[in-house]
């Protein structure tokens, strides 16, 4: 027994015109809704959805939800290029290890809606990778010593 997630619901004031924006984010189709749109990936219906409905009451404070993405490929550099580009708006970044470029940014979609996009598993792997490879940090701490804190650091910052 057990709960299964399946959809994560976002109030807003236009949801086709959003859902076009959250549609080019996902690259997945817009789809009918009883009182709004779904964005879901096509052929895997276990797979989460997105569903964007009219706010119901304008008067109370929005939802502090937020988003998790992380890059399926490309890098979080990438994709926030990619996202800038449809209309979204960088509000912060952190970062688990600058030097390098490890972290999570946190952007707007054209709503206001904040959402977080983190380093993708590729860039955190080739990251671990070249620390294992090095014998010295750019702090001066061995290799395995970086290579744990990559992974405490990292985690850490997720959500």
């Amino acid at each position: 027994m057990g709960l299964a997630m399946r959809v994560i619901e976002i109030e807003c004031s236009d949801p086709l015109e959003l859902g076009k924006f959250w549609s080019g984010v996902l690259k997945a189709p817009i789809g009918p809704g009883t009182d709004g749109v779904h964005i879901a990936s096509p052929g895997d219906e276990h797979s989460m959805s997105l569903y964007l409905v009219e706010e119901r009451a304008s008067d109370r404070p929005r939802n502090r939800v937020r988003l998790w993405l992380n890059p399926m490929q490309g890098s979080l550099a990438d994709e926030v290029s990619r996202l800038t580009g449809l209309g979204a708006v960088v509000i912060e970044k952190r970062w688990a290890m600058e030097s390098y470029s490890l972290g999570v940014v946190v952007m707007a979609d054209p709503e206001g809606n904040e959402f977080c996009i983190e380093s993708s598993d590729r860039e955190v792997s080739e990251v671990v990778k070249r620390l294992e490879g090095d014998s010295d940090g750019p702090d001066g701490s061995t290799a395995e010593g970086l290579s744990d804190r990559v992974s405490e650091s990292f985690s850490g910052i997720k959500r």
